[in-house]
Order: structure tokens, then sequence, then C-alpha cells
């Protein structure tokens, strides 16, 4: 597939290190027993943001520069504090990260394609192949082992927008720190924008491993919570947005009697998951199961951890997913409430000690992994969902405005759903990767696509 005019040309690549040396007594930072439990890949995101200062060829170089040069200052900075994403992960020790300030790899690149040709290309598949080369690297979703846990990519277009993708290891941060982490960094490229130079955080807590301390536990463990790639199998992404009024029609098909005030997650998740199911031939017979993600840190966890902790304190849950849900969208709503609250229920009482807990969760993390066995040998059917809506991504003002549009990378090595906020905050844009024939399948089903826009362009109107 050809790509439009413009293909992105890494013009520099260097390693940004934290403004201040990290003090001796940080210099090894432990990794947690969630941290423990989550892989080593990359989670990876993309920033889109306007050219709101000019439209002159010359001023807009100097605008590009200005903001990549503010960008790699400001990282500097926010990695003194941040400081284990500018370490590396031990040779010896997995669970060890080395806090030698070795820092994140940063990339410029440049592209002379205006941002609204980009992202509106009139080819689906053209604007996909265009944003695969805004990461850095291509390290979307690839093994973070024996690499570096953060890398950027700041790529500059011909009006002056730029595009910044991030990809940051699982197994430093959940998206709660991902978030707190791109939020500071904002903070302080913002105020160097103002000619502020203070910066008020609240004390962070690098001190999980201390409350929820790892397993010993057989290697690669990491292995228990990711699906292996299937080399057999072509796998096909493509994002289906559903707007608030979308929403809305699936919240009145539920009914009010049914599910009491059911969740935007909630009704999307059982939307695709039903269709998707619909659209596996190859489901037929086996047993189903649903992975979600869940985020712990507002739940009932005794002791429980300081507010601003970093780190991964998230899990997941398995839901077996009978044929009459499939049929039935209200069924399968009400049936996915139920396993969420018996699953958090579940936390609250194991949480009364902690080994009680982290046991419990370790069973939990089983349950995703026996069914990823059974699925190796074609006995089941696993669908993994992570939802990301809720979490202030559209708040990253780095000095030049928030975000146009906020995405995730494509996976196309397994399936797996993601799910976002639009940038209303009311809609969700869903990054689905099914095998090849179940796509096909997907994108024919009335019954979805009589709520969901598949791989629409953003609003010219607001990029223009």
């Amino acid at each position: 597939m050809a790509l439009p005019p413009g293909k992105p040309e890494v013009i520099s690549r260097e390693m940004v290190r934290p403004s201040t040396a990290t003090p001796d007594r940080h210099r090894i930072h432990h990794l947690s027993f969630f941290d423990q439990l989550f892989p080593s890949i990359y989670v990876p995101l993309l920033y889109f943001y306007l050219n709101h200062e000019t439209r002159n060829s010359i001023a807009a170089d100097v605008v590009r520069d200005n903001k990549t040069r503010v960008l790699k200052l400001s990282l500097s900075e926010a990695l003194s504090t941040y400081y284990p994403l500018a370490g590396r992960m031990g040779d010896d020790d997995p669970l060890t990260v080395h806090c030698n300030d070795e820092g994140a790899l940063f990339l410029q690149a440049r592209t002379n394609s205006e941002l609204h040709a980009a992202l509106n290309h009139p080819d689906a598949g053209v604007r996909d192949e265009f944003r695969k080369l805004l990461f850095p690297d291509d390290l979307c979703y690839k093994s973070t082992s024996c690499s570096r846990p953060l890398a950027v990519q700041v790529t500059s277009f011909e009006c002056g927008g730029i595009a910044l993708g991030i990809c940051v290891s699982h197994k430093f941060l959940d998206m709660f720190s991902f978030c707190s982490f791109i939020s500071y960094w904002a903070a302080i490229a913002a105020a160097s924008s103002l000619g502020h130079s203070n910066i008020k955080l609240h004390p962070l807590e690098f001190t999980l491993a201390t409350l929820y301390p790892p397993f010993d536990l057989p290697p690669p463990v990491n292995k228990t919570v990711v699906k292996k790639p299937r080399k057999d199998v072509r796998y096909v992404v493509n994002r289906f947005v559903f707007g608030a009024s979308s929403i809305a029609k699936l919240k009145a098909i539920v009914g009010i009697g049914r599910v009491e005030n059911p969740t935007r997650v909630e009704l999307v998740l059982a939307l695709l998951c039903s269709c998707a199911i619909s659209a596996a031939s190859s489901s037929k017979g086996r047993g189903v199961v649903l992975i979600q993600a869940v985020n712990l840190r507002r739940r009932m966890m005794s002791p429980p951890p300081p507010a601003r902790s970093v780190g991964n304190l998230s899990s997941v849950f398995a839901m077996s997913i009978a044929d009459d849900m499939v049929e039935d969208l209200a069924l399968f709503v009400s049936m996915l409430r139920r396993a969420k609250t018996g699953y958090f229920s579940s936390c609250a009482a194991e949480s009364v000690g902690i080994n009680r807990f982290l046991d419990f969760i370790m069973k939990t993390v089983k349950e995703y992994r026996d069914a990823s066995k059974e699925e190796e040998a074609a006995a089941a059917k696993v669908y993994p969902c992570s939802s990301w809506c809720g979490f202030p991504l559209y708040e990253a003002d780095f000095g030049w405005g928030k975000p146009v549009w906020v995405t995730a990378a494509d996976f196309d090595e397994a399936t797996d759903m993601v799910l976002l906020d639009t940038r209303d905050g009311h809609g969700i844009e869903a990054v689905v990767s099914l095998e090849e024939h179940e796509m096909a399948a997907l994108l024919r089903d009335q019954k979805l696509l009589a709520f969901a826009r598949i791989n629409p362009v953003v609003d010219p109107v607001i990029i223009r």
C-alpha cells in the first residue's frame, strides 16, 4: 500500500537523561508483585496537536523547533522525578531496575504532509500505515526486554502541528501512572512556554514493592498475561467509534429496568464482544472467555496504597460467555456487571490480609493463563479487553493546547480490544484486532454498523 507524500523522516535521535542525577538512595528500584505480573511490552499512545500560532512557512519552522526543544528539556526535568523511566532492567534480576540515568530514547522526525491531510486521507488503510510511522522504532507492543522503558518520537508536520508518539513499558507503569507522568511532563513544558519555573507536584511514592512484594514464581512470569502471537494467522485492525447518541440508543435498548445505569464501557464492550463472537465461526462449539483489565486503585485494599503510587496496580478478571448472552445485549451487559461486581467484592473480602489478597490476584491471573492455554489448544476463544476510558488523556497540554486526537497503536498480532474516550469525553473509540476472516464478517454486521462508525476521519473542521 502506497503511503501519501510526506513519509516521516527521522532527522535526529538521542538519549534524554534526567536534568539532575538520581541520588544514590534511589539507584535501585524494586518492582512490585503487580509489576511482576505485567508483561514487558510497550503501551503505545499517539497524541496529535494543532499549530495555533502561524501558517508562515519560515515562522512555522521556528515554532516546530521551539516545540521540540521544549519537549526535550521538559522531559529531562520530568525524568528527574520519574527516575526509573531513565533506568534499565537488571540483567541478573528481572525484578530490579537500575536507575542509572541512561535516559529515554528521543526521536525527532519531520514530514512535508499537512496534519489534516495525513489524518483525513480518504483511504483508511493509508491513514493506518502512516500512523505506524509516528511511533519510535516500530516499538508498538514490542518486547522491552533488555531495552529502554521509555521511547518518544516527535513528528513535525508542514503546518506546524505535531504528533507525539510515546511508548512506555507496562512493566513500569499502569495507565494511571502513565497519565500522571504525561500530566507532569506537560505541566513542566507548559510552564516553560509561559516563562514559569516552579511546578507544584504532590510527592510521588515508589514504594509499591514494600506494600506488595513480588512472589517467588517460576520464570517467565510475564508470559502469564500475554498471548503469544500466532504466525499462521493474519490479524486486521479497525477503529470503531461510538458517539454519544449511539451510546444513548444502546442504553435505551438495554432498558432501565434490567441493568441500572449501564456505563458506556459496559454497553460498547457487550456489543463489540457479541458481534465479534458471532463473526468468529471458529468459536462454534468452543468455550468463549472475555478477559478484562481492571484498575484496583479505587478499590478496597488493605493496607491502602498511597494516592500517588507509581507502578502497576491493576489486574484482570475472566468471564465465560454463554450462547444466549450473544443474542441478548441486555443479558450480556447484566452478566458483565455481575462478573465485575463479584470480582471487586472478592477483592474487598480478600484484602483484609495482604497474603490472601495477593493469592486471590494470582488466582485470577491463573484463570487468564489457563484460558489462553485452552485457546492455543483450540478448546476456547479468548477476547482480551482494556479500557482506558476515564483517564485524562485529552488533558495533556504542553503549552500549545490540548490534543485534537489521542489514539492507541494498532496491535495486529493477536485478538485484542482497547477502548478510549473520544475527544468530547462522551463517546468511545475502540481499537479492535481480530483474525482477518473474523474482521471481514464483523464489518458486515448490521447490528454493529447501526451504532459504530468504522475508521472515521478526524473532524476536518477541528483540524484545519
